[in-house]
């Protein structure tokens, strides 16, 4: 069976979170709230409401506003359709969610700076030897690795090492990651760049990608 994904992509909103309570239920307009960092606040609401695009693309019958909760794990996961997977990434200015019918991760990396040591610290000797013939790779590589933690819900602190990556022909693991297989896809965003999208098995996944404009459905 063929993975299905569902990927919003948009800037970081500059709406208040007053203007969303018909879309986000309260517990999680709290928790908003005490993000004080104003940046970042807007970056996860912004992720919050692609969530709600996605879902409103997958569930059309589905009644807002809508409750969003955590595992054991940090993964978010929504009480109201348990048949669903999420993960949110935000980098810079630009958001991803994506929402699948399996396990999802993804991540997005704008290109920016890398401080010195960090390739060896986290990188096996391929990849570095990768990065070293072609730097701009080092993203691409990162990506994979954290969207694999995200879509296991082992987080960064359990294996950025764990995860060996390749990226010809295409990005793909080099090895099971505890255990299990994992399918990655490269997911093009209208901005130009790309995300990384990691799913369980050997599968790529069908990924659609929507650019929904957020003030449409407030």
């Amino acid at each position: 069976m063929i993975p299905h994904v569902t990927v919003c992509e948009a800037l970081v909103t500059q709406l208040s979170l007053d203007q969303c309570e018909t879309l986000l239920c309260p517990s999680r307009l709290e928790a908003l709230s005490r993000i004080s960092h104003p940046q970042a606040q807007a970056a996860s609401l912004t992720g919050d409401l692609l969530l709600c695009a996605a879902v409103r693309h997958v569930r059309p019958d589905a009644v807002f506003p809508l409750m969003r909760a955590a595992r054991s794990s940090g993964q978010p996961y929504l009480p109201d359709f348990p048949d669903l997977h999420l993960s949110i990434s935000h980098s810079g200015d630009r958001v991803v969610c994506a929402v699948a019918d399996v396990p999802v991760g993804i991540d997005l990396e704008l290109p920016r700076p890398v401080r010195p040591g960090l390739a060896a610290r986290w990188f096996d000797a391929d990849e570095q030897a990768l990065i070293a013939r072609d730097s701009s790779t080092f993203f691409d590589l990162w990506m994979v690795k954290e969207a694999v933690l995200k879509e296991t819900g082992c987080g960064l602190a359990h294996g950025l090492r764990e995860v060996s990556v390749a990226l010809d022909p295409v990005p793909h693991l080099t090895r099971p990651v505890f255990g299990q297989l994992h399918a990655i896809a490269r997911v093009r965003l209208s901005c130009g760049h790309h995300a990384m999208l990691s799913v369980p098995g050997t599968v790529s996944p069908a990924v659609t990608v929507l650019s929904p404009h957020i003030t449409d459905f407030l």
